[in-house]
């Protein structure tokens, strides 16, 4: 266990594993026990939102979904905050050419006060700046061309540049305020990234992988718990190819979730001590004071067993 007061919880696994119930059931956790969540997942819109000059807007709502759908405001009150975000993006008005939205108070971005919520829900890759990038072109490489459908070098280069976006922005004022940080993935998905000799030819050399700036950020400022959803080691291809064929609900699926022997390679590294020795490596040499607590469970469980066995770890790490 680590001595922080702040808690940064990553929730993981390979695709399929259900990550964005987890999220769920962890807001509705702490929603239970009386505490303000704020969901910072999405656009720069979605993060936007948040900021303390539309406080008469987000004090009501966990996210701007949750403001659009709601009926406590007029269509012409929503489209004028979609307005007025969109006007600030777009640097209308500011002597700007966009200003986004961060904790940090400065003269370039549009400050979201971190002491607006108990909660703060995140996600990796995001869907704004290069975590854009990584979701639209690195995960669907073949509906643009590529010869290569899955390239971890070229990934992993994507995941660091925003990496040091999200922590400077957002992250590291988060942390520094006691905050508790829920996160959909985070820096072990270098599972997918990371060279292997048979099963990732494309991917970057570990080494390397440490030493990008944004990974240097990640591995020296690192999550203090993982929950990680994950199948058997030895998983076998037709026992996972059922499981994705449930699970995917008839949803477009990525290159990455097409390719059923590289997501069986992945499963193994987040099911075995190469995650751990990931963080034991990465953390040392940059320099963390320490190590994340990862707790591992079967991605065959039901959803309610999977639920209760995650509230249990959270009572533990909340005493």
């Amino acid at each position: 266990m680590n001595n922080t007061k702040f808690l940064d919880i990553v929730i993981c696994g390979p695709d399929m594993s259900g990550t964005s119930t987890q999220i769920s059931d962890f807001i509705n956790y702490f929603k239970d026990k009386g505490k303000i969540v704020r969901d910072i997942r999405g656009t720069e819109m979605d993060l936007l939102f948040h900021a303390e000059v539309f406080e008469k807007y987000n004090k009501y709502f966990m996210s701007l979904k949750d403001f659009l759908n709601s009926d406590n405001f007029s269509k012409e009150e929503k489209s004028n905050l979609l307005l007025e975000i969109y006007s600030i993006l777009s640097g209308y008005q500011k002597q700007a050419d966009m200003f986004v939205a961060s904790f940090k108070k400065n003269k370039i971005t549009t400050y979201i006060n971190p002491n607006s919520a108990d909660i703060w829900i995140m996600e990796e890759p995001t869907k704004r700046g290069a975590g854009q990038v990584n979701r639209v072109i690195e995960q669907n490489r073949s509906q643009f061309d590529f010869k290569e459908t899955i390239d971890g070098y070229s990934a992993a280069l994507v995941h660091q540049a925003y990496r040091t976006d999200e922590f400077y922005r957002i992250r590291k004022i988060l942390r520094e305020n006691n905050k508790i940080i829920i996160r959909s993935r985070s820096e072990e998905s270098a599972c997918y990234q990371v060279y292997d000799k048979k099963n990732n030819t494309k991917g970057i050399k570990l080494k390397e992988y440490l030493s990008l700036p944004g990974h240097k950020i990640a591995f020296g400022f690192p999550p203090t718990h993982l929950f990680v959803v994950c199948g058997p080691r030895s998983w076998k291809k037709e026992k996972y190819l059922k499981l994705k064929e449930e699970r995917s609900n008839g949803r477009i699926l990525d290159d990455h979730e097409l390719n059923s022997d590289y997501q069986l390679f992945v499963n193994k590294r987040y099911a075995s001590v190469w995650l751990d020795k990931l963080y034991q490596e990465g953390c040392k040499i940059n320099g963390s004071e320490y190590l994340p607590v990862i707790y591992r469970f079967n991605i065959y469980d039901s959803k309610e067993k999977v639920k209760k066995k995650m509230y249990e770890n959270l009572d533990e790490v909340l005493k």
